[in-house]
């Protein structure tokens, strides 16, 4: 074989090894140059600390979230109750807050519920052998149902703190220093602990991960636990943003994260590929798109279209397998 040969047998190897990665942090880099050089000439940068303080609060939620979707989705699976769940949450601390005057209980109470969701989610896949997407999209239509229900009993379509200050939750500063310990926490699970392992060995393939002693139930009901957790902690701050929840309050998270994980290099049906920084990268380039977009005259449509069109090409480009784009 010749040096000719072997180097492009290299290239083609780390391409087909590292190609989404690469795209992924092309298109955060893309992003950032693009609006570096194009918001000011509209009259104001993206960077200046009015602007640096919306990106911040446009990817805080969508951030937290997704670093713990990390966790489902390696597992090649997906959960579309998310934003539904972040509406529920939201109000709890809000209703529970106002009734015990403490945000604690409705936190403690929001937690419990992630968990008994997650476990039911991980669950319901191998024992009643569906897809796991199947049981996210029951607990979307019931807490659909749940959402109507109590604001119909409120009263009114949102529900306010009534004496409550949470300046701390719009900070900055504290948003990143939240999701910089959540980034620790997970990473660590992720990348070294028999939590992430495990996970992205089934992802990779769960039937050879099965006959090697994995307890497929175990670690998937354990991998939507710990994106639920991370659930509540966004649903903290979306409710902090506004100090207040609506019956529309997380309605699309769901397609929100997905999209933020792929344009982050997420492979769809997961496995090994998976990392924790596909989040981060994701969330960064869709929040920047959000916030620097309008600043050039797009309208909020168009702007959906434009992220839409994206995540296609980003899909196709680096999910696709012999056997089709979508996983199995």
């Amino acid at each position: 074989m010749s040096e000719e040969t072997k180097n492009n047998s290299g290239l083609i190897g780390w391409m087909k090894k590292n190609g989404a990665q690469a795209a992924a942090y092309s298109g955060l880099i893309l992003c950032v140059v693009f609006f570096s050089i194009v918001t000011p000439l509209t009259g104001e940068s993206i960077w200046l600390p009015a602007k640096l303080e919306a990106l911040v609060r446009n990817v805080i939620v969508l951030a937290l979230m997704s670093v713990g979707a990390v966790f489902v989705y390696s597992l090649g699976a997906m959960d579309i109750s998310i934003g539904k769940q972040v509406g529920l949450y939201a109000t709890l601390i809000v209703v529970v807050g106002n009734a015990t005057g403490s945000l604690l209980w409705g936190i403690l109470l929001s937690l419990v519920i992630s968990v008994i969701i997650g476990c039911i989610n991980g669950a319901a896949g191998e024992v009643l052998h569906i897809h796991p997407v199947v049981s996210s999209l029951v607990f979307m239509m019931v807490l659909t149902g749940v959402s109507s229900v109590t604001y119909n009993a409120i009263g009114s379509r949102n529900v306010a703190l009534s004496a409550f200050k949470v300046g701390l939750l719009k900070e900055p500063w504290f948003m990143l220093l939240v999701l910089a310990i959540e980034v620790l926490v997970v990473s660590y699970l992720f990348n070294f602990t028999k939590l992430g392992k495990n996970a992205r060995a089934i992802g990779a393939n769960s039937v050879s991960a099965q006959q090697s002693g994995i307890s497929l139930v175990k670690y998937k009901m354990i991998a939507y636990v710990i994106m639920g957790i991370c659930v509540v902690v966004a649903s903290l701050f979306q409710m902090g943003y506004t100090a207040s929840a609506s019956d529309s309050t997380g309605t699309g998270f769901e397609m929100n994260v997905m999209v933020a994980l792929i344009l982050g290099g997420m492979p769809l049906n997961g496995g090994m590929r998976s990392k924790v920084s596909c989040a981060l990268i994701g969330s960064f380039t869709y929040a920047l798109l959000d916030v620097g977009l309008p600043m050039l005259g797009v309208q909020p449509n168009q702007v959906f279209v434009i992220k839409a069109i994206l995540f296609l090409v980003v899909v196709v480009l680096t999910c696709r397998k012999k056997s089709g784009t979508l996983p199995r």
